[in-house]
């Protein structure tokens, strides 16, 4: 996972003198015996403990929530580094419910079952989206790390990784997309702060249902200031400065004055190499008329890197790498995720595509350059 959604808990109780009274019941199985259950409230970038709780020998547990606002709430086990679950209490609901089962060998609470509000229904398939990844993560990690796994079945299992991922990261986008007007998807989406440049357009889906209503929300105001400030069309395209394959530095200010197409790829990319003829093929047709192309391979493997440019037949100089794979600083600094990613800039570095592949990068190219 990218980015993980949690808070650092501040042990600090404070009294039971605030707000709306909640109701929050509910089962938690699996905890090692006589483990309690912290709950704590988000105020501002901390989280402040309201409660502790001992849930019954049948895993039953109770607890009162106060909300005289939207708040968000978290349940957190009494042990090292206990795992968290997230709630959003409104200011109109009566009693919500959720079932949790502990799996200690990922240090997972599960939530099995939700009732109360479309926030907790957000919420529940946000965490089956998560947990239904583990056992796949596992497969892959036990195969990968097993001595007798060669290097070619390696790379097979890099990339099977890489689906469970994006599979993962698709589930949520779905599920977050489909509640948007819940006001527990503003905080859910901060599951892709890392990746905001390619999912720009679910952070402006929430925006666009939550803004007028809670536009104070702490994390509304985050996804609006995030949009405000993103890397959209028209905006000037952030520096990119790396090692092409001699060693030497090349900036992409420095084909300022061209149409240029950075083009984040790696060489165990298939969809990347798939579309690479299309690229090449667009290339010589409008290089002499002022087009270029900023290659930026998120490999960790140089000698794969350098054969992949030859046998792909992509001619241009500017292939730059710093072989730190997905925490490359060219591929951090546009927030990407998955490959092949695109960005098109024009001639003073402004960017007027994003993620134009096939036949859309080939219109867009004619519409500027003509035949």
């Amino acid at each position: 996972m990218k980015k993980n959604i949690c808070f650092i808990l501040a042990v600090v109780f404070c009294l039971n003198v605030w707000g709306q009274k909640i109701e929050l019941s509910g089962t938690v199985t699996g905890l090692p015996e006589g483990t309690k259950l912290v709950v704590a409230e988000a105020v501002g970038s901390k989280l402040v403990a309201r409660d502790t709780l001992t849930p019954a020998s049948n895993g039953k547990y109770k607890v009162t929530l106060k909300a005289e606002q939207p708040t968000l709430f978290i349940l957190q086990p009494q042990m090292q580094k206990g795992p968290q679950v997230h709630l959003m209490a409104m200011p109109g609901d009566k009693s919500l419910s959720m079932n949790l089962r502990y799996d200690a060998q990922h240090n997972f609470l599960q939530v099995v079952a939700s009732k109360g509000s479309r926030n907790m229904e957000v919420y529940q398939k946000f965490n089956a989206a998560l947990y239904g990844s583990l056992a796949d993560f596992d497969r892959i990690n036990v195969e990968y790390h097993n001595p007798a796994t060669d290097d070619s079945r390696k790379k097979v299992l890099a990339q099977e990784s890489q689906a469970v991922q994006v599979s993962q990261k698709l589930s949520i986008k779905e599920t977050i997309g489909n509640y948007s007007d819940c006001l527990m998807s503003a905080f859910l989406v901060t599951y892709f702060d890392n990746d905001f440049a390619t999912y720009c357009d679910l952070y402006e889906q929430v925006l666009g249902k939550l803004g007028t209503q809670y536009a104070d929300n702490q994390f509304v105001a985050n996804i609006a200031h995030m949009v405000a400030t993103s890397l959209k069309e028209g905006s000037l395209a952030p520096e990119i400065e790396m090692k092409d394959k001699d060693g030497n530095i090349r900036k992409l200010s420095d084909l300022r004055g061209k149409v240029v197409l950075i083009d984040f790829w790696a060489s165990w990319c298939a969809p990347c190499r798939a579309e690479l003829p299309n690229v090449v093929r667009l290339y010589n047709k409008y290089k002499d008329k002022g087009f270029d192309i900023y290659s930026v391979s998120l490999d960790k493997d140089r000698n794969a890197w350098l054969q992949a440019i030859q046998n792909t037949g992509q001619v241009w100089p500017n292939h730059v790498s710093d072989l730190q794979g997905w925490t490359s600083s060219g591929g951090r600094a546009y927030g990407v995720s998955s490959i092949p990613h695109t960005v098109l800039i024009d001639a003073k570095g402004r960017i007027i595509g994003k993620k134009l592949r096939g036949e859309e990068l080939a219109n867009k190219l004619q519409e500027i350059f003509g035949e």
